[in-house]
């Protein structure tokens, strides 16, 4: 779902920007704010996880794949605040190291599958608290097929905006879209239920899905994933240069995907390190003078 250098004109670009700008800067304020707030430790580490499960395309049909995108994963892991920022941290990665959507793609890409992915996901979870009484594990599953669902919608819209493509290939973005909407709905319900109310087992089992992502991703798929492939049918897949010239384009690194994938995931952790340790200080700059009070 990652849009591509140049796939987007006119001022879907700008105006995408500046709303995960503007939403981005809002979550970092209400993580600030939280008395809940994660870890260093642990948004670090969640925020690699997501970046390597991202990593895995698998195949689906007639040449086309899929990945998860992981946006109600973040939510359910690090709640939606900081879940907006961790996918905000792994998707600017994935654009200056390995040139996995354009650079002036990245507010589009920002507001696709983290603002929808972890924020939508966040609220759907929630309206269906009010009014059902199922297990948590089952509204994520839920929330999480309902935002790869939107986040398909809205780049359909962009695309619209765009004066790029037409009602055939929206309707084929958003049915194969739908498809991969149950996948990462299935395996979000099993990650969830498997981790509910036990922060041990998160930490061992977001290590472990890490650690099995890198070793993995030589093995992933190479077809094109949806959007791709859906782009490429209709002629419209542009054949953008590698603008900021990422170091490890198409998740190469020295001919070895795992060695891209290992790369990348300690750049995320780092990152999300930094920005964790950050907000800490604000937060408890913050609270200092009330405990002066």
């Amino acid at each position: 779902m990652h849009v591509p250098a140049e796939m987007l004109d006119g001022a879907v670009c700008p105006v995408t920007i500046a709303v995960s700008a503007a939403t981005a800067a809002a979550a970092a304020v209400l993580v600030v704010k939280s008395e809940n707030r994660p870890s260093v430790g642990r948004f670090a580490l969640a925020s690699a996880a997501i970046f390597g499960i991202q990593m895995l395309n698998y195949p689906v049909w007639n040449g086309i794949s899929g990945h998860l995108v992981g946006g109600a994963l973040a939510a359910f892991l690090l709640g939606v605040p900081a879940g907006i920022l961790a996918m905000a941290l792994v998707l600017t990665t994935q654009a200056l190291l390995f040139a996995d959507g354009g650079v002036t793609m990245l507010g589009a890409n920002i507001l696709n599958m983290g603002i929808i992915g972890a924020g939508v996901s966040g609220l759907v979870f929630r309206l269906l608290g009010r009014r059902w009484s199922e297990g948590p594990a089952v509204r994520w599953g839920i929330a999480a097929a309902a935002s790869v669902f939107l986040a398909a919608c809205a780049l359909s819209v962009e695309l619209a905006l765009s004066g790029k493509g037409n009602l055939g290939v929206y309707g084929t973005l958003v049915g194969i879209h739908a498809v991969l909407a149950c996948v990462e709905g299935l395996v979000t319900f099993a990650l969830a239920k498997a981790l509910q109310d036990d922060e041990r087992r998160h930490q061992i089992a977001l290590a472990a899905m890490l650690l099995l992502s890198v070793a993995l991703c030589p093995l992933a798929s190479s077809f094109p994933d949806a959007f791709e492939w859906t782009m490429a049918g209709a002629g419209l897949l542009p054949n953008a240069p590698n603008f900021v010239r990422a170091p490890f384009a198409e998740y190469d690194a020295f001919g070895s995907a795992m060695a891209a994938g290992a790369i990348g995931a300690a750049a995320v952790a780092m990152a999300a390190a930094l920005a964790a340790f950050v907000l800490g200080r604000l937060s408890s700059l913050r609270a200092a003078p009330k405990a002066e009070k």
